[in-house]
């Protein structure tokens, strides 16, 4: 299982503080807001909407079309609710504990043209198939037990037991993107339950990477074409459908990004300031010597922004170029104000 993605989101700011190296160019009157990225796979066919397939890229590339049940603000250290509302962990003498999670009502799914609610059977649906087929939280869960330890309470509460308790489950379940509609992947979920977990994890997890399912979108941007570039497509969902995302992201700037066009390169740092000086590219992750920062920043038009919250990495990264950072006092600082060792810990 890979609990945790790294999701940048350019245009929502003020949800969470998880950022990393980027440059940014400025536009006045921005049309389609171009991202460079790491180059990923796309072939027609492929299941790349599917969350168990190799290669998929069913949270999103660089910008999510399926929103996690809450974001981990690595710069206050606590969880900020999204699709989830709530949550309560009861944890029992024995060592086990009910993790319930009570979602937000009235969020919807959106294809680019129809819409279908968005529920706790499609909270079900992803991590019973990830539980049971592929074990994704052995040996905290029973993959034997799956069909009783994750259960539906209403359309709205989920329910998991997990017979060893670990705090960092919490962190798994809720950073987690819930990238399976519950009405594309019930005839899978329907097989499960006729198997013991041995013969799905054997047999049917094969079958399950292999299927490509439609795309659909839990996020207030929806996929409006994959190229073989390769390159994904975002636009902004229309009014009636992007409404229930302000009051999770009150602060917010979506206007300003009707579409994002996000490229798969294979780039060097080089590369990478040449396409932003000739403003091929709005958006960049990429590491860069301090000279391309300062010929970036001389321009005037390109925001190098600090610090960076990197939760791939577990770190800070801090622009050199950039008051209060330029002074190596303020550097050393940092490194005498946080407690290193307290940070190790806590992963």
């Amino acid at each position: 299982m890979s609990p945790g993605r790294l999701w940048l989101i350019p245009v929502i700011i003020g949800a969470a503080a998880m950022m990393a190296l980027t440059a940014t160019t400025v536009h006045a009157q921005q049309v389609t807001f171009k991202i460079m990225t790491g180059t990923f796979l796309y072939t027609p066919g492929m299941p790349i909407w599917n969350p168990y397939a190799p290669n998929n890229i069913a949270g999103g590339v660089v910008i999510p079309n399926v929103l996690v049940l809450a974001i981990f603000d690595y710069s206050t250290g606590r969880l900020y609710p999204v699709l989830a509302e709530n949550w309560t962990v009861q944890t029992l003498p024995n060592g086990s504990a009910l993790l319930t999670i009570y979602l937000r009502k009235g969020l919807y799914w959106f294809n680019g043209t129809a819409t279908m609610p968005f529920t706790a059977w499609d909270v079900y649906a992803f991590f019973y198939i990830g539980e049971k087929a592929f074990g994704w939280f052995v040996p905290w869960m029973n993959q034997s037990l799956t069909d009783e330890d994750i259960r539906v309470l209403n359309n709205y509460t989920i329910q998991f037991l997990f017979q060893k308790w670990t705090p960092i489950a919490l962190w798994w379940v809720l950073t987690s993107a819930p990238a399976t509609p519950y009405w594309v992947w019930k005839p899978i979920v329907d097989e499960l339950k006729t198997v013991n977990a041995t013969y799905a994890q054997n047999v049917l997890s094969q079958n399950i990477t292999k299927f490509a399912p439609p795309c659909w979108d839990l996020s207030p941007y929806y996929v409006s074409q994959v190229t073989t570039l390769p390159s994904v497509i975002y636009k902004l969902e229309p009014p009636n459908v992007l409404k229930q995302w302000y009051s999770i992201f009150p602060i917010n700037s979506f206007q300003y990004y009707p579409e994002i066009d996000v490229q798969g390169l294979s780039y060097s740092s080089g590369t990478a300031t040449t396409l932003l000086l000739s403003h091929q590219f709005d958006w960049a992750w990429v590491g860069l010597s301090a000279k391309q920062l300062q010929v970036l920043n001389a321009t005037g038009k390109i925001d190098i922004g600090t610090p960076y919250f990197n939760p791939e990495f577990n770190g800070i990264y801090l622009n050199p170029n950039v008051y209060p950072w330029n002074y190596p006092q303020a550097r050393r600082a940092i490194v005498y104000v946080l407690n290193r060792t307290a940070i190790a810990l806590v992963f």
